[in-house]
């Protein structure tokens, strides 16, 4: 009785690995063998840069899965195309409410960095005039010894 489990000769023969001598280099001559890894094509290099046509085609079809599924969840009293016009809308606005919110909170984040800065300058006009008197003047020390006699005249 032969075991259950066995495949079938012809099943055993495509599913297992081939096995084959060393690789062989396609430059190298016929008698001597080459130990190294296959080189992968320059076809692997190209798909891992980004291809704008094949990110679109996948967009467009987790966009198609996604209001195929949405218009599964509504009745069946409703036609199929209303029904899968309404959820594309449905998606649709949901996406550009989200991109709405999210630039106007960008917008809104630099907005504010700006007035705090201007905010900073108009009440620290020594720091701002500062770095542009000495890139200017050339000549830091000049202020230094002026800055050190008005702190010992404070002082006195």
């Amino acid at each position: 009785m032969a075991p259950v489990d066995r495949l079938p000769r012809e099943n055993l023969s495509r599913s297992a690995p081939s096995v084959r001598g060393p690789y062989l280099h396609p430059h190298a001559t016929a008698g001597a063998a080459s130990y190294s890894l296959p080189h992968k094509p320059r076809l692997a290099v190209a798909s891992a840069q980004f291809d704008f046509s094949r990110a679109v085609q996948t967009v467009w079809r987790v966009g198609n899965d996604a209001v195929e599924a949405g218009s599964n969840l509504v009745p069946g009293s409703v036609p199929r195309p209303i029904a899968r016009i309404g959820v594309a809308v449905a998606a649709v606005s949901v996406a550009l409410f989200l991109l709405k919110s999210i630039v106007s909170t960008a917008l809104f984040v630099l907005a504010m960095m700006g007035l705090i800065y201007l905010g900073f300058l108009a009440m620290n006009p020594k720091e701002a005039s500062d770095s542009r008197l000495d890139e200017a003047t050339g000549d830091p020390s000049e202020d230094q010894i002026e800055e050190a006699r008005r702190i010992m005249e404070k002082y006195k």
